[in-house]
């Protein structure tokens, strides 16, 4: 994952499906799906690839994702 991907992930906790396009924080537009790098969810992403499971530590707690796609 870099900037500029489309990823879409599944979080482990809720088998919610989302697909996020990392982005600076200028474009950041969360509702849109435009997830800024500097995130909590965006750095867990960076440098990882499909079929990963990454951790973000956010103010509720940990979040697992698992990496399904990305896309340019």
């Amino acid at each position: 994952v870099q900037m500029l991907n489309k990823v879409k992930v599944k979080n482990l906790t809720t088998g919610q499906i989302m697909n996020f396009t990392l982005v600076g924080e200028s474009e950041a537009d969360f509702t849109a799906g435009k997830l800024a790098v500097k995130t909590p969810i965006g750095q867990a992403l960076l440098g990882h690839s499909v079929g990963e499971i990454v951790e973000a530590r956010v103010p509720a707690g940990i979040i697992k994702f698992e990496i399904l796609d990305i896309t340019l």
